[in-house]
């Protein structure tokens, strides 16, 4: 880039030498009078070649490792305890009551008392009021307070307190602490292994079998049985029954009951009232009410809240989270790789067998990682903050209100009323009844019944059955098997394996870590402080208040009063009532009760029990182990170059001042100009 910048200001350089004047050489730095000018002081110095650079990839090749694992299965032996079971039965023997229960009866005596009623009939005689209302009018006086109102005004002397505010500023110093960051690195060691794998040969010898069959014959007897069938016939006797009815009669008595009935009548007295309506008339006297509107005043007072407010330091617990990282190294992880078999010519089969593969056990760490933890570090501050408190202010106000107030009159009105009394009258009036007396009949009737019995009859029938039997047969079979003996075979084959083991690398690498420390900063502020104070000041106001006497005023009314007298009536009546007198029966019951006695007995049942011991075992089992190996193996890969490339440049020669014409030297100055303009910009474009 910078040698493209330097041909780029060479160019422009002889661009401004050509526009300006002839005088003007060399960019105008060095002014030579015209007979001592030439043509190289005025050309630009040619430029023909270029140096750019072409990039060129190259294929390399490098070696590189890999690990190949091999696994091989190794027998392991390993002792296991069996549990082994055995059940016992051991006696135990136990004591039961068995409860044996006991009836016996017992004669109870008791005494029952039955009741006899019997309906018995007395007279009684009672005595009725009738009642009987006379009016009569009694002279009533009476006074009624009329109230008259009259309006009054006092004064009154209060006194009021008004706020007023004083107000000064206290200088107050604080502290406060700036976090100051400061950036350390720590050295942390730690150490890497490095597998590295060694290769060796083992002799291995293993055996093989191969199989050899031969077929061989055997005699087998055995016995077949052929059924045969034979009919006959057997006899057979059965007997029925068969039933024979019979009708009959027997002679039934029964009692029926007639109902005669008989009527006769029973004279019943009752009595019943009848209404005397009576209608009166009185001077009744009533209240009216009059509502009068007035005008009252009241003063009430009103309290309102006035704002204070002021300036308080509040300490304030804060903090911030601080991330903190630690390195956890991964896990040991055990990889078991199979290494694969090979194949075995065997001449003796004929057939190529394969090897058993070998199982290689390697055990690596899995790369670790970054564990971050935020930790909360606390951290007080103090601040201002504005508070506001509220003053009570007390106003008085004074509001008129309208009353409405009842004035009553008395006034008389004319009343009727009805009064009812009740006159007794008594009648008797005849019931008819009936009662009903039940006479028995006695009745005799023929009740047919039929009576049944078994006649037993023999009956004989044939049956046919069949009878079979086996006869026995011999067969005789060649039955073919075949028997495989296994012939052992010797082999021999060299296995690689593979040891691998690590090499400790130890590396350091710097942790950086922050620490944090606090600067206090000294601070002072003003703080405005408030007092408020008050100042009595005393009023008058009037207050109206209303008093009220009451003016007596004498009445007269006539009230109508009511007397009220008994008149006495007797009257008779037979009043049934009911007498009871008791029989005493002695009875005799006999109670069943019972008494349980116990008899003890001895039962034995057998408990079962497990015991158990254990019983070492000897197992094997095949345990994969694994080996490493680093494989190398060729890798392809791309370098870049850069080759220096000379580029060549063509770029016209600058005219001679001294062979110009001096008449007209402006058009082919111009012409030239849009050449190199032309040239200048090919020149960038290939360029880029």
């Amino acid at each position: 880039m910078s040698r493209r910048f330097g041909g780029l200001v060479i160019a422009l350089a002889a661009l401004f030498a050509v526009g300006s004047k002839a005088q003007a050489a060399h960019c105008g730095c060095c002014c030579y009078p015209s007979h001592v000018v030439c043509q190289e002081q005025c050309c630009v110095p040619e430029v023909r070649y270029r140096v750019c650079y072409q990039e060129c990839w190259e294929d390399q090749t490098r070696v590189c490792y890999r690990p190949v694992m091999h696994t091989v299965m190794r027998e392991c032996c390993y002792t296991t305890c069996r549990p082994v079971y055995e059940q016992h039965f051991r006696e135990c023997h136990y004591t039961v009551r068995r409860p044996i229960v006991e009836q016996y009866c017992v004669p109870y005596h008791y005494t029952v008392r039955t009741p006899v009623y019997e309906t018995c009939y007395r007279q009684h005689q009672y005595c009725t009021y009738r009642s009987c209302v006379e009016p009569y009018q009694v002279p009533y006086r009476y006074t009624t307070f009329r109230p008259v109102y009259e309006n009054h005004v006092r004064c009154e002397t209060y006194c009021t307190y008004r706020p007023c505010q004083q107000t000064w500023q206290v200088p107050v110093s604080y502290v406060t602490y700036r976090p100051c960051y400061e950036t350390h690195c720590r050295t942390c060691s730690y150490v890497t292994y490095r597998p590295c794998m060694q290769e060796y040969c083992v002799p291995v010898r293993y055996v093989t079998y191969r199989p050899q069959y031969s077929t061989h014959y055997r005699t087998y007897s055995y016995t077949t049985f052929r059924p045969e069938y034979t009919s006959y016939q057997v006899p057979h006797t059965y007997v029925t029954q068969r039933p024979v009815y019979q009708t009959c009669y027997r002679t039934h008595s029964y009692v029926t009951y007639r109902p005669c009935y008989s009527t006769y009548q029973v004279p019943q007295c009752y009595t019943t009232c009848r209404p005397c309506y009576e209608t009166h008339c009185c001077q009744v006297p009533y209240t009216t009410y009059e509502t009068i509107p007035e005008v009252r005043q009241r003063v009430y007072k009103t309290c309102t809240l006035e704002p204070v407010y002021g300036q308080c330091t509040v300490k304030v617990c804060g903090g911030r989270w601080e991330t903190s990282q630690q390195y956890v190294p991964g896990p040991i992880v055990t990889r078991y790789s199979c290494v694969p078999g090979c194949a075995v010519y065997n001449p003796c089969s004929c057939c190529c067998m394969c090897c058993p593969t070998q199982i290689v056990c390697q055990q690596f760490q899995c790369p670790g990682h970054t564990v971050c933890h935020r930790c909360w570090v606390p951290c007080e501050e103090y601040r201002t903050i504005q508070t506001c408190s509220y003053v009570r202010r007390e106003q008085c106000h004074v509001d008129c209100y309208t009353v409405c107030r009842v004035v009553p009159h008395c006034c008389m009105r004319t009343q009727y009323y009805t009064t009812c009394h009740m006159i007794r009258e008594n009648h008797v009036q005849m019931l008819t009844r009936q009662c009903c007396n039940w006479i028995p009949e006695t009745h005799c009737e023929q009740v047919p019944y039929t009576t049944c019995h078994w006649v037993p009859e023999c009956h004989t029938c044939w049956q046919t059955c069949t009878r079979c039997c086996y006869r026995p047969e011999t067969h005789c079979q060649q039955v073919p098997y075949t028997t495989c003996c296994w012939i052992p075979e010797c082999h021999e084959r060299i296995q690689k394996h593979y040891r691998c083991y690590y090499v400790p690398e130890t590396h350091c690498q710097q942790i950086p870590y922050v620490t944090c420390r606090y600067v206090p900063e000294q601070h002072c502020r003003l703080q405005t402080c408030c007092r408020t104070y008050y100042v009595p000041e005393t009023h008058v106001r009037q207050i109206p208040y209303v008093t009220c006497h009451y003016c007596p005023e004498e009445h007269c009314a006539l009230r109508t009063c009511y007397r009220c007298y008994l008149v006495p009536e007797v009257h008779c009546c037979q009043v049934p009532y009911v007498t009871c007198h008791y029989v005493c029966e002695n009875r005799c019951q006999m109670v069943t009760c019972c008494r349980t006695r116990y008899e003890c007995e001895d039962h034995c049942y057998q408990v079962p029990y497990c015991t158990c011991h254990m019983v070492p075992e000897i197992c094997k089992r095949m345990v994969p182990c694994t080996e490493c190996r680093m494989e190398p193996y060729c890798e392809t890969f791309k370098v870049c170059k850069r080759v220096p490339v000379c580029v060549p440049m063509c770029i016209p020669s600058c005219p001679s001042p001294c062979t110009a014409a001096p008449a007209a030297p402006a058009a082919p100055l111009t012409s030239w100009k849009m050449q190199f303009n032309e040239r200048l910009a090919l020149l960038r474009a290939k360029l880029e």
